[in-house]
Parts: structure tokens; sequence; C-alpha cells
């Protein structure tokens, strides 16, 4: 799966990822995401993040600003999936907000010059569906943020780059409540539902391919700010609207590069399924001798 070293200890501050969620089935998946999300669990208890703040593609903010899950205590969740056997829709998941780290997240936004607004909206499938497959009992506090209403990416990459602060890792920081918080974009590196059902039960299509390795190539040849750089030009590639009809599933990557800085990543899931793309991504700066699943 991968090679084994100490996780993080030495590190400044924690990791940060983007990730390829699927839909409610991944709870019972046992190929390579599954596989991945076993590790993903076991990697969050090794890093013990004081909290967890994770932007899904599943939730869009209005104008230019985005929304900050305020819930406190346990979160509910959003069945925002259709046509799935029905005991997805009774899940149930023990993810608790907290209020002190949404109105710190609000206020690093604005700092920015990124309006930001708290509510209590509860979680989607972005979120819960991952999380409870990497781990069933989540005692981490967990805040939701919105990406933007608009496809925008240099601005999604700007959010990232707001929440960076808070990955400061707890062992540094042992007197502030809300840093040491692992931030997490979830979406999909390649999403396209309409056309996923023609290529069933065939080879991913050649432009999903294509696609995919140049964001692999975006995301791994570079680093900092020409990596920042690079992943907005994903909007250029010939194959993006046929990988993104629209781009809310690309956009947490973009947010994930921005909280990275200058840490350097590696391919953690490289997976196909028709016109679906899993690719996902860990930024550290302690990323050796590490191998992708």
């Amino acid at each position: 799966l991968r090679s084994t070293r100490p996780l993080y200890m030495s590190a400044a501050r924690l990791p940060t990822y983007f990730i390829s969620h699927g839909g409610p089935n991944l709870l019972d998946d046992k190929d390579k995401p599954g596989k991945f999300y076993d590790w993903f669990g076991k990697t969050i208890r090794k890093l013990k993040p004081k909290a967890v703040v994770i932007v899904s593609a599943h939730w869009q903010g209005e104008g230019n600003g985005v929304y900050v899950e305020a819930t406190e205590g346990p979160l509910k969740l959003i069945y925002d999936f259709y046509g799935f056997p029905p005991q997805y829709y009774k899940q149930t998941w023990n993810g608790t907000g907290l209020p002190s780290l949404a109105n710190k997240v609000a206020e690093l936004l604005k700092h920015k010059g990124i309006p930001a607004t708290l509510t209590k909206r509860g979680i989607d499938h972005g979120v819960w569906v991952p999380l409870k497959r990497a781990l069933s009992d989540f005692d981490i506090p967990l805040v939701q943020v919105s990406t933007f209403e608009h496809e925008d990416m240099a601005s999604h990459v700007k959010l990232g780059e707001a929440l960076q602060p808070l990955r400061s890792h707890p062992q540094q920081i042992e007197h502030h409540r809300d840093e040491g918080v692992l931030i997490i974009g979830s979406g999909a590196a390649e999403h396209n539902l309409r056309d996923m059902w023609q290529h069933i039960n065939r080879p991913s299509p050649s432009y999903i391919k294509s696609f995919d390795k140049n964001l692999e190539d975006s995301v791994l040849k570079y680093t900092g700010e020409q990596r920042k750089v690079e992943v907005c030009k994903l909007n250029k590639d010939p194959s993006f609207r046929k990988c993104h009809p629209t781009a809310e599933h690309l956009v947490p990557l973009h947010v994930a590069v921005g909280a990275a800085g200058d840490d350097e990543a590696v391919k953690v899931l490289d997976d196909f399924f028709s016109t679906i793309g899993w690719s996902s991504f860990e930024f550290s700066s302690n990323n050796q001798d590490k191998t992708e699943l």
C-alpha cells in the first residue's frame, strides 16, 4: 500500500489533503477507493488533529462569499444523492461541530477579503460519506466550509491560503484551541455523471485519463506559487469540460493547493470508474518515501 515511516510528529504543521469522495456506496467499497479510506482513517488517528476543516463540492456560497457550518453538537446529515438503495438514506454518524473554530475560520476568510457567513445547515455527503468510511467513530470536531458559487480557480486558491494558518501542529501550539487543524478538500479529480453510463463496464475514455495526467503533473511537478499558477490552468485543458461539465468537484483541489503552501505533494490514490476519477493527493512538509495506492 504505502511505505511506513514516522508520521509528521516532527513536522511544523499538519498535512493537507484533496480527496475524491464518491457516492454513498463508498461506505461498502472493498476496492481501491475503500482501501484508501481504510488507510486514511488510520492516518487521521495517527495525526491526532484537534479538528478538521473540510471544503466539499456539494455546497456553494453566494456571490463572492462562502458559508461556514457553525453547528454546536451533533451535525445533521444531508442525504443529497439520488437513486441509491434505501439503507444509504438511513445512515447515522457521530460527527460534531465546533462553533469556536467556525468563528476563527470566518475571521481568517474575512481578513483575506472573503465574505463568510456562519450558518447551521448540516453536512452533505461530500463530508460525511468519506469521513465515515474512514472513521465510523469520529470524535474529532468538524467544520465544513462551502466553495464559492462561481468557478474561478484563483479565488478558490485564495480561500485555501486563508485557511493555511490553521495547520500548525498541535505540539507546536499547545495553548491555542483552534489550530492543529487538518484541512481537506473533498471533490473528484474527474466527475462527469452525464456520460457515466455510456462507459460502464468499459475502460475509462481517453479524455478522462489525459486530463488526470495533466492534473497530476500540475500538482506533483510544482510547489508553492508555481503550483498555484499551474492548477489554475486546468480549465484550459481541451478535456476540461468533458471531465467537469461543472467545476464544483474540481475546485476543492484548488483550496487544498492554496492551503498547502510550499509543501510537496504525493498522489495517494489513483483509480478510475467510467467517467469518474478518484485521484487524491497529500500535501506535506514530510513526504519522503511514499507510494500511491
